[in-house]
């Protein structure tokens, strides 16, 4: 009696993810949480000085894909060649709300002349007795400026994946009607 393996290959996409926001907005902690699946939340506040870079492989639900998300919490530094960009505020700091512009025309001129999906991030929102900035505010500007808002922790990254990946398989259509 013999047995039939079927394999399927795994298509495997890389996707460079930055993370943005002013000074002590969480931006790595939440980095961390969802790269460790919540098993790991930084205690003690450590400034991010130059760059670091994780890697979360993030599988795309009913098809053969998982996308590699390199998460860059860049402190401000470099982040040329950028498919994705996270923007965290911290709704009991109305700095880094009024700092949110700034950061989204960082996050443009990675990708200058391609399309960058984004993410707004209300961070430290469990702490609702010390919020400043509401949820309507947070929704007002995600939405003037076409970008998905959230205050989880996967659930952005997963959101960009998605993105990440139906814009990988348009381009294979447009790039297979085009060579027909």
């Amino acid at each position: 009696m013999s047995t039939l393996s079927l394999q399927t290959s795994k298509n495997v996409l890389r996707c460079k993810c930055i993370v943005l926001g002013n000074q002590g907005v969480g931006k790595t902690s939440l980095v961390q949480v969802f790269q460790s699946d919540g098993a790991q939340f930084p205690k003690n506040y450590n400034m991010t000085i130059n760059s670091e870079v994780c890697v979360k492989v993030v599988n795309i639900p009913d098809t053969n894909a998982s996308i590699e998300m390199f998460l860059h919490d860049i402190a401000g530094h470099e982040c040329e060649g950028a498919s994705a960009f996270v923007i965290v505020y911290d709704v009991t700091n109305p700095e880094s709300f009024a700092s949110m512009g700034r950061w989204l025309q960082i996050a443009k001129r990675c990708r200058v002349g391609k399309q960058i999906h984004g993410v707004l991030v209300a961070n430290k929102a469990d702490l609702d007795l010390r919020r400043s900035i509401s949820r309507q505010q947070g929704e007002e500007f995600a939405k003037a400026n076409k970008l998905a808002q959230n205050v989880d922790v996967d659930a952005p990254f997963y959101y960009l994946s998605n993105m990440f990946h139906e814009h990988f398989e348009a381009a294979v259509k447009s790039f297979s009607k085009a060579e027909h």
